[in-house]
């Protein structure tokens, strides 16, 4: 006589435990995944200031121009990659402007785009209707030579630095390099931090992809994610699109007053 088969009750317990497993291992590997997708976010940044390093040890200690333009405005002047305002649609969609040599002094350095994107950014453009990924998630702190075009109105009485040895000086491992940006505000080359005349002014957010963290790397080369503690912070930096940095005010936010104190120093 052949064996029974399950009944309609065994195979509904047994449905059942799988399921109560699923549920218990699916945050674990959410867990893992975003674990890795961190994990790679740091390694990207360390291979920007890996670059960063490289280039300057190329170029007598000068660090690479930084801040924004189109190539038509830059002319023959290259910044570390080419990024623009969120009017030009290529400053989020074009690799050449991060992998060609006419647009981009991290080009000799860096071959790959995804190095400058991190894998948590989910965000997209849209152009013509259609969206199109972002192919980049970091801009450089703009103390780092921000000098095109001229940004001074930002630097207040902050130092801005030309020189590698300049940096070294002031403090390498509490000055930021580059900052994993908030999708919906990423543009220009350039992380600008206003130490200006208009108070409490954003301008650019850090991301929250990583949960309540951001990526940060650091001029002495290590990286590090930081929790940015106000509600208003993340509340701006999930946005799917911020074209106007200028509305950015955030009065006495502990998030801007940990990242003016880390992009500079006073001038004396």
């Amino acid at each position: 006589m052949p064996p029974a088969g399950f009944t309609l009750i065994e195979l509904l317990v047994v449905i059942a435990i799988i399921a109560i497993l699923v549920a218990m291992l699916l945050p674990a590997l959410v867990a893992a995944k975003r674990s890795a997708q961190r994990t790679s976010c740091l390694n990207n940044l360390r291979q920007l200031n890996i670059a960063w390093n490289l280039y300057a040890g190329d170029h007598a200690e000068a660090l690479p121009l930084n801040g924004y333009g189109t190539p038509e405005e830059l002319g023959d002047q290259r910044l570390w990659v080419l990024g623009s305002a969120h009017q030009d649609p290529q400053a989020f969609t074009n690799r050449a402007y991060l992998l060609d040599k006419r647009y981009a002094s991290f080009a000799p350095y860096i071959g790959s785009a995804g190095s400058y994107r991190c894998p948590s950014d989910r965000s997209r453009v849209e152009i013509g209707g259609r969206p199109f990924p972002k192919v980049r998630s970091y801009a450089l702190n703009v103390f780092m030579n921000g000098v095109v075009p001229d940004l001074r109105l930002h630097f207040g009485r902050g130092t801005p630095f030309a020189k590698l040895g300049d940096v070294g000086a002031a403090g390498p491992s509490d000055l930021l390099t580059f900052v994993d940006v908030a999708p919906g505000n990423v543009c220009h080359s350039a992380f600008i931090v206003h130490q200006g005349p208009f108070t409490g002014l954003f301008y650019h957010l850090p991301s929250f992809v990583h949960g309540e963290r951001g990526a940060l790397a650091f001029a002495d080369g290590h990286v590090d994610t930081r929790r940015w503690v106000d509600p208003r912070t993340q509340a701006e930096a999930t946005a799917e699109w911020i074209p106007d940095h200028w509305t950015l005010y955030h009065n006495s936010s502990r998030d801007l007053k940990w990242l003016q104190d880390h992009t500079t120093v006073p001038r004396p």
